[in-house]
């Protein structure tokens, strides 16, 4: 009998408010496994609240979250954090890279300190990502685009149903930024849902769904189109 798996991520009325003002009014949003979604919208509307929120970091106040069938509102506070470890990764804005470490280790990391034991996997993702010949760089030689591959890899590695990326282009020109966005995609194409928040309209335009996150409530962008890995360098280069 065949099944249909369930949405990577699917959020209804999905709010948070904190004691001093501000957070999430209301988000709706199902994301398929495979698909690419970006969030736009300026600082302050709520991006960094909602990416709380999905990456199970924060509960919500109201509403419903489900990780891949499983309904998290109804796990108790551990359960949700072996969920997080399990099925979301998460690229961070800072990266979070180790310094000590070289790029495959650093990704190997995401299993826990017994590097040696994940090397294998670790360096077979980085060759998926195309950036094979990195693995044995120190993390703190390589560019910014570089170092932003490796965190993709790093919250990847898992094969985790989710990946969450925080402004994953943020102060790279467009060159390093169609890397990253490429190495995104690469997740998506493994089976991974992707969703990132931005400021940029051209690498929103480069994923599968657009929203837009203003003042608190998530809604469809106006015009938003399917765009495939193909269209990168149309819109970034």
């Amino acid at each position: 009998m065949n099944t249909v798996s369930p949405p990577a991520l699917t959020a209804e009325d999905l709010a948070f408010t904190y004691v001093s003002g501000g957070g999430l009014t209301r988000a709706d949003l199902t994301l398929e496994q495979g698909a690419m979604a970006a969030v736009e919208g300026p600082s302050g509307s709520g991006k960094s609240t909602l990416l709380a929120l999905l990456g199970l970091i924060l509960s919500p106040a109201a509403g419903s979250l489900r990780i891949n069938g499983t309904d998290t509102c109804a796990l108790a506070e551990s359960e949700r954090d072996l969920l997080r470890q399990r099925s979301i990764g998460i690229v961070l804005q800072d990266l979070g890279l180790l310094t000590f470490l070289n790029a495959w280790e650093n990704v190997a990391a995401a299993f826990g300190p017994r590097l040696a034991r994940n090397r294998t996997a670790a360096r077979a993702l980085l060759g998926d990502l195309g950036i094979q010949h990195l693995a044995d760089s120190p993390v703190t030689e390589l560019s910014g685009g570089q170092r932003q591959r490796i965190a993709v890899a790093r919250a990847a590695v898992k094969q985790p149903a989710l990946i969450l990326a925080d402004e994953p282009t943020s102060g790279l020109d467009p060159k390093n930024a169609n890397s990253v966005m490429s190495s995104l995609r690469s997740c998506a194409e493994r089976g991974a849902a992707v969703l990132l928040v931005t400021h940029d309209r051209a690498v929103a335009e480069t994923c599968d769904q657009r929203y837009v996150l203003d003042e608190g409530v998530l809604s469809v962008a106006h015009n938003s189109v399917a765009r495939k890995g193909n269209a990168l360098k149309e819109n970034l280069g």
